[in-house]
């Protein structure tokens, strides 16, 4: 039986199924803008939070801003650098830098695959990466196999990776939850949700080896901006919402309308912020689970023949020596 050989997709179909007219220049500064704000509610949140703190003694106040400093900085900071520091795959291309993309994305594969290599060399008990399929992943970069390379990065994440990043994000969410449901405090749930979620972004960035592309990232950004101001909205009204719907049916109980009221209003935000931490996980999952499935289907377009190209642009170098010459010459 004739087996039919299946028919590439041309650069031409590739930009009108998934590449879109973007504003670099607008994205980056909207990225800058986002991690700004992020870092901003962080800062004030923490700078309420040691104001508090002075009211109550001095001395702790003194303790409170070192602790501060060092939350701001491990929490906020380090996270930013660590996710702007990871390459993302090019996946939005044209005729003028596809072939640049490709070799691009093929390098950022062999980092990923080196990265991969050596922490299963390093570090035990760990099944984020199969220990398997790193194996072939060694052998297939130490005979430059770049096709077996992509297979293998697949699989990988598609199992071990995958079961890993769901894991990840569920501990993220959970813990945000219970947090934020004991803080009673809005600016203690802003700026855990904000730093949190930070850090989970952080860790599926790691996980993968690459991160989301600065268009992607500026959306997951501007969520997490969202929800630490819905946290800090959240937890200052819905306390005061359920207080006032309880205190008229507990009108003889204030005591246990307060603390019934209390309850509800801590299990509610910690609900709610749990739930839009898990969105911001699953989010930044899709994101990069996209992109890489994108720049493997870009890696097996159908191009132009670059000789025939070349030997075209002769032909016409030629003829216009010849026309010139023969102008001259009359």
């Amino acid at each position: 039986m004739d087996t039919k050989e299946e028919k590439k997709m041309t650069l031409q179909e590739y930009k009108d199924k998934y590449s879109r007219p973007t504003n670099t220049k607008a994205i980056k500064f909207g990225l800058v803008m986002f991690i700004a704000s992020i870092g901003i509610i962080v800062f004030t949140c923490l700078l309420l939070v040691v104001l508090k703190v002075f009211e109550l003694n001095e001395y702790a106040g003194y303790a409170s801003i070192a602790v501060a400093v060092l939350i701001y900085i491990f929490f906020y900071i380090v996270p930013v650098v660590k996710i702007q520091k990871n390459k993302p795959f090019i996946t939005n291309v044209d005729s003028r830098n596809v072939r640049h993309a490709q070799r691009y994305n093929r390098d950022l594969r062999n980092k990923i695959s080196d990265s991969m290599i050596d922490f299963n060399s390093k570090v035990e008990g760990m099944s984020w990466y199969d220990d398997v399929l790193v194996g072939k992943l060694a052998i297939a970069r130490s005979t430059n196999n770049d096709k077996e390379v992509k297979e293998l990065l697949t699989k990988i994440y598609d199992s071990g990776v995958k079961t890993e990043a769901d894991r990840i994000i569920s501990n993220h969410a959970v813990k945000v939850g219970l947090i934020t449901a004991a803080s009673q405090s809005s600016y203690i749930d802003a700026a855990f949700v904000g730093m949190y979620e930070l850090n989970l972004i952080k860790d599926l960035v790691y996980l993968y080896g690459f991160r989301p592309s600065d268009a992607k990232l500026l959306r997951i950004y501007r969520k997490v901006v969202v929800n630490s101001l819905l946290a800090y909205g959240v937890s200052s009204g819905t306390t005061n919402l359920i207080s006032k719907g309880l205190s008229a049916t507990f009108e003889g109980l204030p005591l246990l309308g307060t603390l019934i009221s209390t309850a509800i209003a801590s299990a509610s935000q910690g609900l709610v912020n749990g739930i839009m931490t898990g969105i911001i996980g699953v989010q930044t999952k899709r994101y990069l689970i996209k992109e890489y499935h994108l720049q493997d289907i870009l890696d097996t377009i159908e191009l132009d023949n670059p000789e025939a190209d070349n030997k075209m642009l002769e032909g016409i170098s030629k003829e216009i020596k010849s026309q010139t010459k023969e102008k001259k010459s009359k």
